[in-house]
C-alpha cells in the first residue's frame, strides 16, 4: 500500500485535521472525517483528504471526545501525532456491501422467485449506495470471476469444459 510521509505544518496548511467534522463540507481538500473508535480519554477519527500531488490520502488522529457537560481533561496533544512527521496511507473510493438488519415483510416479495441471481447482487450493491449503474457492473463482474466455482455448486461437471 502506497505510503506518504507529511510534516504536521503540511497537514495544517491543507486543513487536516478539520477542527470539526462539519468543516468538511467547506473544505476544498478534505474530503471525509469519519470516527473509528473511541478511547478512554478521546476519539480516534480517519481523515481523508487531496493533498498538492493531486492524489488522495488517509490519516487517523486523535480527538477531544465531545461529552457535553462532563469534562476530559485536556485535548490530546498534536492530535496524538508523536515525531516530526505523519504518515498517510493513499485511498481510492470503493463502494462497500454492508449487512444490514431490516424488518421481516409482512407479505412475501411475490416476484422475488422470478428474479434472477444478477437482479439480487444489483440489489444488493444498491442497498449498500452503490449507483445502479455501478452495480450492475459490479454483479455481471462477480458472476464472471465466480463462474466456475457457482456452477460446481449445482453439479455442473462440465464447468472445466469451457
Amino acid at each position: 500500500m502506497p505510503m506518504r510521509q507529511f510534516t504536521r505544518a503540511q497537514l495544517a496548511d491543507l486543513g487536516v485535521p478539520p477542527d470539526s467534522p462539519e468543516e468538511i463540507e467547506y473544505s476544498e481538500t478534505v474530503l471525509a472525517d469519519e470516527p473509528v473508535t473511541t478511547l478512554k480519554y478521546s476519539m480516534q477519527r480517519r481523515c481523508v483528504f487531496r493533498a498538492d500531488d493531486d492524489k488522495t490520502y488517509a490519516v487517523t488522529y486523535e480527538a477531544e471526545l465531545d461529552t457535553g457537560d462532563y469534562e476530559l481533561g485536556p485535548p490530546p496533544e498534536n492530535h496524538g501525532w508523536y515525531g516530526d512527521t505523519v504518515e498517510a496511507e493513499e485511498v481510492e473510493p470503493r463502494y462497500d456491501v454492508v449487512r444490514r438488519w431490516r424488518p421481516i415483510a409482512d407479505e412475501p416479495d411475490a416476484d422475488a422467485e422470478t428474479r434472477t441471481v444478477a437482479e439480487h447482487l444489483v440489489d444488493m450493491y444498491e442497498e449498500g449506495g452503490v449507483p445502479t449503474r455501478l452495480a450492475r457492473q459490479y454483479a455481471s463482474d462477480w458472476l464472471t470471476d465466480h463462474a466456475d466455482e457457482l456452477s460446481g455448486l449445482f453439479g455442473d461437471d462440465t464447468a472445466g469444459d469451457r
